[in-house]
């Protein structure tokens, strides 16, 4: 399984409801979470075969900015 974090433009948690119904169609997504601890609202998501730019287009239609971070490895 993998896991892909970006970085986003929600601020609260009740958007979450927003996104949640279009994270269910991306294909290959497991699981996902919202860090509102970190200054990048980070939305980490776990799955297999993800592809983040259907995550980021998804995000998009719900009127959330999003960018994919990468880990230095």
């Amino acid at each position: 399984m993998e896991t892909l974090k970006f970085k986003t433009s929600l601020t609260t948690p009740s958007s979450i409801e927003r996104i949640g119904i279009l994270l269910k169609e991306v294909s290959g997504l497991k699981r996902w979470t919202v860090d509102f601890d970190s200054i990048y609202n980070l939305l980490i998501v776990e799955g297999i075969g993800l592809c983040a730019s259907d995550i980021v287009k998804s995000l998009q239609f719900a009127g959330v900015n999003a960018v994919r971070l990468y880990e230095e490895g």
